[in-house]
């Protein structure tokens, strides 16, 4: 919608007020849960920089709040993501890879909104292109290098759960797997462009301008092929994910009925031996879906286990919860609660954890 006059604007100020109003709200919720910064938060707070850049070419001043934010939340969060990553093996492999699109937002959306609004091809020397020169490249610099640190830890993410991975079917969480590469791709772009419009002539190497191109290049390949395969496979699962029969299914629980309820605000820690509790109260309570009761022939909303993910995260086995509950359960004092229906076995759902 951006440039399509009025409308244009409508839509982009609507949609970026949701999204602050999404962004403000997570964090009130993970401030009560008492959870943690993983990459799973990256959409949801730091994605406000791509309603900035949107934003900017209507009105800069609130273009550069938004960016403003973005950066504030990249630099609180991103430093805790990559150690919880690093060292929390029951993190999930979907997850894990999301890690390079925080520094990608950043990047690509400083790019875009801390370029000149004037229209001449190159700025007269002045004020402003110093001040470009000075900060504008340095700050740029060092979100590319966030940019890289964050792709060794996707890989890095991919490779100690390689054996999580094998395991796994296809579900909707496996979507994470699709966007990351061309976010990353597109700072990588921001990057080049930015070296290309600020620096003097010759005063990049061009042993870099080349490295760069190359790896663009790349990424562009291998993401385009990443996010179509991933495309074509969630076409071809989805009538399977979308027919949910809860005929012979005893509805989970309701959040506040689950026997994490009482634990789910024990929180999250920087290093931690554990599933987040929050984690397993979705597991337990299941997904509120809407299905048909060909009996009464009417629409009814019900709860239900038999989906294969909840959000980003792909769900357990019933065996694997139970493990993962109590050994929280035992952490915190708590008594061992094993409900109806636990001991059975999920035929299509895979763990979504180490063991």
């Amino acid at each position: 919608f951006t440039g399509k006059g009025a409308a244009g604007a409508v839509a982009v100020f609507a949609a970026s007020f949701l999204h602050l109003a999404l962004l403000l709200w997570f964090i009130y919720m993970s401030l009560a849960y008492q959870t943690m910064p993983d990459p799973s938060w990256f959409p949801n707070t730091i994605g406000i920089g791509l309603c900035a850049v949107k934003v900017w070419f209507y009105n800069p001043l609130c273009g550069h709040f938004l960016i403003a934010m973005t950066l504030m939340l990249t630099f609180l969060y991103y430093p805790i993501s990559l150690i919880r990553v690093a060292l929390n093996e029951k993190m999930s492999a979907t997850i894990a890879w999301m890690q390079m699109i925080c520094p990608a937002i950043s990047l690509y959306s400083l790019a875009i909104v801390m370029q000149p609004s004037f229209k001449e091809e190159r700025p007269d020397i002045s004020h402003f292109q110093t001040m470009q020169r000075s900060v504008y490249l340095p700050s740029m610099t060092c979100l590319f290098g966030l940019c890289i640190v964050g792709m060794i830890s996707s890989l890095h993410g991919l490779a100690v759960r390689w054996k999580q991975i094998q395991k796994e079917e296809f579900t909707p969480a496996h979507a994470a797997y699709s966007f990351p590469l061309l976010m990353h791709a597109l700072a990588v772009q921001a990057y080049r462009s930015s070296l290309g419009f600020f620096s003097e002539t010759g005063e990049v190497n061009p042993a870099l301008k080349s490295a760069l191109e190359i790896y663009w290049i790349v990424l562009v390949t291998v993401g385009s092929f990443v996010a179509v395969v991933c495309l074509m496979m969630y076409l071809s699962f989805l009538p399977s994910w979308i027919d949910i029969n809860t005929s012979d299914e005893l509805e989970p629980p309701a959040p506040n009925e689950t026997s994490m309820f009482e634990t789910v605000t024990w929180g999250e820690s920087l290093i931690q031996p554990y599933v987040s509790p929050t984690i397993l109260q979705s597991n337990e309570a299941g997904v509120l879906v809407m299905t048909h009761d060909y009996e009464n022939n009417w629409d009814t909303l019900v709860r239900t286990k038999n989906v294969q993910a909840v959000g980003f995260e792909p769900m357990m086995r019933t065996r694997t919860f139970n493990r993962e509950r109590e050994a929280l359960k035992h952490l915190v004092g708590g008594q061992d609660v094993i409900h109806e229906g636990d001991e059975a076995d999920d035929d299509f759902c895979f763990d979504s954890v180490n063991v």
